[in-house]
């Protein structure tokens, strides 16, 4: 199994950037030797700046994508973890025109014949200030970096799963993302 771990945001909006960050850390562990799965997984980490349309050069070939990236809430509490499936999230062009959303970028890679990735989760991270100009996670975000590592870990490890394990393995990780944000942030995620 081909999975690409896509590292989302912009380094220089402060929190934006967890996914970049979180990324960078994780092929760090990988590159030590740290495998998921079977022999025939292979993992990419790919730090992106990208959207819309251009994410296709990226995500084309792949058999798994996990996107990690920041997600805008009503009420955000920086750091909490939603652990999605592209099902999860709109298919409806976001601010601009000219943007095309994930679902959307997988629909017309599948459209033009490329091999898109089947299976699609994302690790949503709440930020509460999106829009902070300046280098550098928050203390509240880099606090949680260890956690969002773990989550991202768990779901690596049950894609290199057997493909049964890998319903039971989510519902899982979405108890520990839940619990993690209510022992840690004296709350109980959404998701």
């Amino acid at each position: 199994m081909k999975i690409l771990v896509l590292g989302m945001g912009n380094d220089l909006y402060g929190d934006d950037g967890v996914g970049l960050h979180a990324v960078r850390l994780l092929k760090d562990e990988w590159a030590d030797g740290a495998t998921p799965g079977e022999p025939s997984s292979s993992v990419e980490f790919v730090e992106c700046l990208l959207s819309g349309a251009a994410l296709l050069d990226v995500i084309h070939g792949h058999d798994a994508l996990v996107v990690i990236d920041t997600i805008m809430k009503a009420e955000p509490l920086t750091g909490r973890i939603s652990i999605l499936e592209a099902a999860d999230i709109r298919d409806f062009p976001g601010p601009s025109p000219h943007y095309v959303s994930v679902p959307q970028v997988l629909a017309i890679g599948r459209e033009i014949g490329l091999k898109m990735p089947r299976t699609v989760v994302i690790i949503a991270v709440e930020a509460k200030d999106l829009f902070r100009l300046g280098e550098g996670l928050s203390e509240d975000m880099h606090t949680r970096l260890p956690d969002i590592l773990e989550v991202a870990k768990d779901v690596l490890h049950g894609l290199a799963a057997q493909p049964a394990e890998w319903v039971d393995r989510l519902r899982r990780i979405r108890c520990r993302s839940r619990s993690l944000d209510g022992r840690r942030l004296g709350r109980q995620s959404e998701v």
